[in-house]
């Protein structure tokens, strides 16, 4: 028996990539999972993965999951998707918001339209998942929602600066006040057995998509990079295994749940923990 037997979980963003993996991690661990996102079928993208192989990457390996297609920009997918869930598993208690947009482009080349649609999908969409699967997780007393953010939410600090940061500064702007967004929760919800964490990867990790756009330049450099997500899914298993009122309003780094991060800031974890 898993250690999660008998939990069902929303995971959005699961076609691929971290999504994808935390998904699987969760159905190991006895979860019912519910993955969504805007891919339902390998025919809908350039990109590999979709919603359909994830269900059944998950039932070859003895999960349980079910898809459903969701933007998460739309309240009425949203509240659909949450309804759907429930009708088919007859509860939730996890959601997890990992989709997520990287539209790269310095102050000067970022039109505002993507600068827009940054911020709709990685804030607003959490947003308005939270605002959504509060008032279940109320009535049923208790719940675990993980927003899955970056370490591009760690400012560069104060400057001079020996080189510019190449993806300019919109991307870690929408995690940084995804982080914000989640102690903030975290902290009104604190009464409720509702538990709000942030979970990033502390190393680089590849991805469908990741590959997909960076084998446009040519044969990407994947040095120091782990090649695959399930020490994260690991991570978000652990984070929904530990009691909704201990572990809330954290943010977290996959390896690092597993060893001494209670207590460290992010400055300390930068320096005991450097990015190489």
């Amino acid at each position: 028996m898993g250690s999660l037997e008998g939990k069902v979980a929303l995971v959005t963003g699961a076609s691929r990539g971290l999504g994808k993996d935390i998904a699987v991690s969760l159905a190991m661990s006895g979860v019912s999972v519910m993955v969504t996102a805007r891919t339902e079928s390998d025919s809908d993208s350039h990109i590999p993965g979709s919603l359909a192989t994830t269900v059944a990457d998950i039932e070859a390996q003895g999960g349980i999951a079910s898809s459903m297609r969701c933007d998460v920009t739309s309240e009425v997918d949203i509240q659909n998707t949450i309804e759907g869930t429930i009708e088919r598993f007859g509860r939730i208690d996890i959601v997890v918001n990992n989709a997520g947009i990287l539209i790269p482009g310095g102050i000067t080349d970022l039109q505002v339209k993507h600068w827009d649609l940054i911020f709709k999908v990685n804030v607003l969409g959490p947003f308005l998942m939270a605002r959504a699967i509060v008032p279940v997780f109320e009535k049923s007393g208790s719940g675990h929602i993980i927003n899955i953010s970056s370490r591009s939410a760690i400012g560069p600090g104060p400057g001079p600066y020996d080189s510019p940061r190449s993806e300019g500064s919109a991307y870690g702007t929408t995690k940084a006040a995804l982080e914000r967004f989640t102690q903030g929760l975290a902290a009104e919800l604190s009464d409720r057995n509702i538990a709000v964490n942030a979970l990033s990867p502390h190393l680089p990790i590849w991805s469908e998509g990741g590959h997909f756009f960076r084998t446009k330049g040519g044969d990407p450099d994947y040095t120091g990079w782990r090649m695959s997500g399930k020490i994260i899914g690991d991570a978000a298993v652990w984070i929904c295994e530990q009691s909704s009122d201990q572990v809330t309003g954290q943010i977290l780094y996959d390896e690092l749940v597993f060893s001494d991060w209670v207590g460290l800031t992010e400055t300390e974890i930068q320096n005991q923990y450097p990015v190489e």
